[in-house]
């Protein structure tokens, strides 16, 4: 840390860890109080919104836990109160999932840090708590060095933004490229280390720079590990790109053929004047905080080194992905989203008693948004559990409407992101919807992704086992596309594995997956397991999973996923034969 940011550290407060509890019932701030006995938070406890509000103007507090319901205020309008004026704060809500779609709004206002459902379990609240101080740190420090950002400026930084506003007052042709050097501290702690006489990383990087660039070009150490260069626009937009993209080699050459150096990791980007409608500052922070996820996507499309253009393709793409993640809420709100359902069929008579759910979603202004594109956003942004949480409940109200209709044996199946398996809130939620419902448990299908478990198998494990106690069936999802074996397979309550559809697609065509999927399929019979053939599309492929002996096939050989109408007529409209559908 630098001697500036210690300096401006030591002047705030040495880390305090008071928890304000606020209800209305005694017992709740009793039971709370001896949760956290043994810990290192101070609880303090008031029974209402005012005594609360009073006692956040006596003591510095880091974190506010609130009952939602309440007799002078409510939770909602206490922690837009407290956000209002003590704006450092970190607010939770502790609900029951009466409050709960009052308590999500709250939340999305930004007044909420988080929500907990009542009744807790002790361990999960004192996790949460944790995590809230944590957030509470971390905001601090990130304000600690804005502070000192706004006081330390470079000088090369002051000069850049001259030399732009010239050039673009004088439309002159230029492109603005940076290259930010990753974990840079390491590969000087190397030299530092070792006592020898070495260039340090950025001047390493910016000598290399000059060797490999034209004259005319300019360079500006702008911070510890950024370099943003301006290059005189002469060539076509080809010839510069593959400009940029060579100063990889040369940057490499920083970390020479020692196996022992820490090598330097640059991420290299541009964007062309006048910079797709961006001002200056709008373009420089762009490229500073451009995500890591960008430069993966870049190299998936082929590019080696990873190399961001920021132009007006790249910034319609970040307004789609911040529209869409912008709507995610509003689109759980309002009932933007639809349930469709793709049958699996029984292989041994061709009945269909079972589907996959599926949700589609038209965007008000987007239009159809493909579910690839909006379950990822919302995996990296945490609103996966506001959709697993929607889907989960509409698709046991649709179930419970199916039954009714076609009888008992109708089951669903249901995807289960890898973020709702890292706590206990899906095993509460299930637990909620079945007993308020009635549902038979063994109606449903939950479906998880195979990387779930490699991530983390003994939380994966832990949370699936109380899942199956609840009496649901699990299902491992895209079977074959990672690296999941059957020791896994041994420690987890699996009812149902589903082949991915990239075996399936060389079923019969090459032998050795052909020989893979039968031993599969033998084993899990063995292992009382059933097993579904996902993206099944020929006959050729059902012949051979007939033989097989496979249990079940998913795919468009025979329906794709349809609205419910559609669905309800493939159950009225039984059984199923590839033959007669070919025909």
């Amino acid at each position: 840390m630098s001697t500036a940011l210690q300096r401006y550290l030591s002047e705030t407060p040495a880390e305090l860890c008071n928890l304000l509890v606020i209800d209305d019932e005694e017992s709740n701030l009793k039971a709370i109080s001896r949760t956290f006995r043994r810990t290192k938070y101070q609880v303090f406890t008031a029974t209402s919104a005012k005594e609360g509000l009073e006692l956040l103007t006596q003591h510095d507090f880091q974190v506010v836990l609130s009952d939602f319901r309440m007799p002078d205020i409510d939770g909602g309008t206490l922690v837009k109160n407290i956000k209002q004026c003590f704006p450092n704060i970190i607010s939770m809500i502790l609900t029951g999932y009466a409050d709960f779609d009052a308590a999500v709004d709250v939340m999305n206002s930004g007044a909420a840090y988080k929500f907990l459902t009542k009744p807790w379990n002790n361990q999960l609240l004192i996790e949460n708590v944790e995590q809230a101080f944590k957030e509470y740190h971390q905001r601090l420090l990130k304000m600690s060095k804005e502070k000192l950002n706004a006081q330390y400026i470079k000088p090369d930084r002051i000069r850049l933004d001259s030399t732009i506003k010239f050039l673009l007052d004088q439309e002159a042709q230029f492109a603005l490229a940076s290259v930010i050097i990753s974990d840079i501290s390491l590969h000087d702690q190397y030299w530092a280390k070792r006592g020898e006489q070495q260039l340090l990383g950025l001047e390493s990087v910016i000598n290399n720079i000059q060797a490999c660039l034209p004259n005319n070009c300019e360079i500006f150490e702008v911070d510890v590990d950024q370099v943003l260069i301006i290059i005189p626009e002469s060539e076509c937009d080809t010839e510069l790109h593959n400009k940029i993209t060579l100063l990889s080699g040369a940057l490499s050459a920083c970390s020479q053929n020692d196996l022992n150096i820490p090598k330097l990791q640059c991420n290299l980007s541009y964007a062309l004047a006048p910079f797709s409608d961006m001002d200056t500052q709008q373009l420089l922070h762009s490229i500073r905080n451009l995500p890591e996820q960008d430069f993966h996507e870049s190299k998936h499309h082929g590019q080696k080194p990873c190399v961001v253009k920021l132009d007006a393709i790249y910034v319609a793409k970040k307004k789609r992905k911040k529209t869409i993640q912008n709507s995610i809420q509003q689109a759980i709100n309002s009932d933007q989203f639809s349930l469709y359902f793709q049958p699996k069929v029984r292989l041994s008579d061709g009945m269909v008693e079972t589907a996959e759910v599926l949700m589609r979603w038209q965007h008000s202004s987007l239009g159809w948004v493909s579910p690839v594109e909006f379950i990822s956003l919302s995996e990296l942004d945490g609103q996966i559990e506001k959709i697993g949480s929607w889907l989960l409940k509409n698709s046991i109200n649709q179930l419970i409407g199916l039954q009714k209709q076609y009888g008992n044996n109708i089951k669903l199946a249901i995807n289960v992101s890898p973020r709702q398996l890292q706590n206990n809130r899906l095993v509460e939620e299930l637990t909620y919807l079945l007993g308020k419902t009635g549902l038979n448990p063994a109606s449903l299908e939950l479906e998880i992704t195979e990387g779930c478990i490699i991530d983390d198998l003994t939380q994966t494990s832990e949370i699936l086992w109380k899942l199956k106690k609840l009496g649901v069936n699990i299902a491992i999802d895209d079977f074959g596309s990672g690296y999941t074996s059957f020791a896994y397979l041994t420690k987890l309550p699996v009812d149902v594995l589903k082949l991915d559809k990239i075996l399936i697609d060389d079923l019969g065509i090459n032998s050795d997956v052909s020989e893979m999927v039968q031993s599969v399929i033998e084993l899990c019979k063995k292992m009382q397991i059933e097993v579904v053939a996902e993206g099944v599309e020929d006959e050729r492929q059902v012949k051979i999973l007939r033989d097989f002996d496979c249990d079940y096939i998913q795919g468009y050989v025979y329906s794709k996923p349809v609205a419910k109408p559609e669905f309800e007529k493939t159950l009225i409209n039984q059984p199923f034969k590839v033959a007669d559908k070919a025909n």
